[in-house]
């Protein structure tokens, strides 16, 4: 049975409804520090660590510590230092940046910029599916977030709306904890089957080993129909129910998204598109959608969607403490986290009227792709 559980999360936001908190206070089990940086409380835990929010100086950062048995395993550290590469070659534009780490620790610790902003899955789970223009805004983004993670020669191989961070300026892709860097072997056999099975490409799900740019594309297409469905594409339980040529469940997709989605998770994987495809044709759509060329607008989702992510970026964080905080006791149980980070910068109401010059956007989008043809291989 593959459990999300088991990667490697970055940072972690809690699934709180809107407006509550998202920091938990530090237990009696818990430090008060880790290398030069003071904890504050906690942002979550999953099966493999504990993310804090913690202060090295005014700025606060995510800090993930893993479990002191799994600091014991060779394997595991492995992982971890596979993890630490990832984030640091990914960059921080289109993930949280890596702000400190130590692998070699007794317990390793890495430190990443916070980002205070909800999981797609968590917003679709608790205000329902985007329209086909914000299932478009999506695809947009994430296309350039792979993009950018397959020019430095890694692979996501977990991406699904649970790792996909969701701020006004832009979606985060996050969780590397099982990411692979292209043409390595030893850290994954045909028998561990790594990632979730909804959003896997079956040749995936059939052999780790055969993961790729067009099983990450697969997983693109698979969190697009999520997004503009509200339910998984397939409701697989078992690695042989993926690997199988099974139709994807596409009730409620609009229609304009079919040709997307059909070739995006396309059985064979020299028949799916391109990352770069990916993102001219969603592009394209915004452009025939008349969406503004402004920074400064907010992005085309629901209202719903817009009121949790300015709340949740209007929360305010616990000052940098200035004496050891409260311990309090484990609580019993606590919900599965995914994911976190940095605050976007203010934003403006969106404009009334469309971009008046949608064609110079156009050339602009046609340039910066023509740019970045030789980067990616395109």
């Amino acid at each position: 049975m593959i459990r999300s559980t088991d990667s490697l999360a970055i940072v972690c936001p809690g699934r709180d409804t809107m407006g509550a908190k998202v920091l938990k206070p530090l237990t009696a089990v818990d430090p008060t520090t880790v290398g030069d940086f003071r904890l504050v409380g906690r942002l979550g835990h999953g099966a493999m660590g504990v993310v804090y929010l913690g202060y090295r100086s005014t700025r606060p950062v995510a800090v993930k510590v893993v479990r002191p048995q799994l600091a014991e395993d060779e394997y595991f550290r492995r992982r971890f230092a596979q993890e630490l590469e990832a984030i640091r070659r990914v960059g921080g534009f289109h993930t949280a940046a890596l702000v400190d780490a130590d692998p070699h620790a007794a317990v390793p610790w890495i430190a990443t910029q916070y980002i205070n902003a909800p999981s797609l899955f968590d917003l679709l789970e608790q205000h329902g599916s985007v329209s086909e223009l914000g299932a478009w805004w999506l695809a947009a983004g994430l296309a350039d977030a792979l993009m950018h993670v397959h020019s430095v020669h890694l692979l996501h191989r977990d991406l699904k709306p649970a790792n996909v961070l969701v701020a006004v300026d832009g979606v985060r892709v996050i969780d590397f904890g099982i990411s692979h860097v292209s043409g390595r072997t030893g850290l994954t056999t045909a028998s561990a089957a790594l990632g979730t099975l909804s959003y896997m490409a079956p040749e995936q799900a059939a052999d780790s080993r055969k993961a790729s740019e067009a099983a990450d594309v697969y997983s693109l297409g698979a969190t697009i129909v999520h997004a503009a469905t509200g339910h998984v594409p397939f409701y697989a339980h078992l690695v042989a129910q993926r690997t199988l040529d099974t139709p994807p469940d596409l009730t409620g997709l609009p229609p304009g998204l079919l040709d997307l989605v059909s070739h995006t998770l396309a059985y064979e994987a020299e028949d799916r598109p391109t990352v770069q495809m990916v993102l001219e044709e969603a592009m394209e759509r915004l452009l025939q959608f008349g969406v503004s060329t402004s920074a400064h607008v907010y992005p085309p989702l629901p209202q719903a969607f817009l009121a949790e992510m300015l709340e949740r970026q209007a929360t305010p964080l616990d000052a940098p403490p200035t004496a050891e905080p409260a311990l309090v006791p484990e609580p019993d149980a606590e919900p599965e986290w995914h994911g976190a980070a940095v605050e976007p910068d203010p934003v403006r109401p969106p404009a009334d009227k469309p971009d008046p010059e949608p064609a110079r956007w156009a050339a602009r989008w046609r340039s910066r792709i023509e740019d970045r043809r030789g980067d990616y291989g395109g």
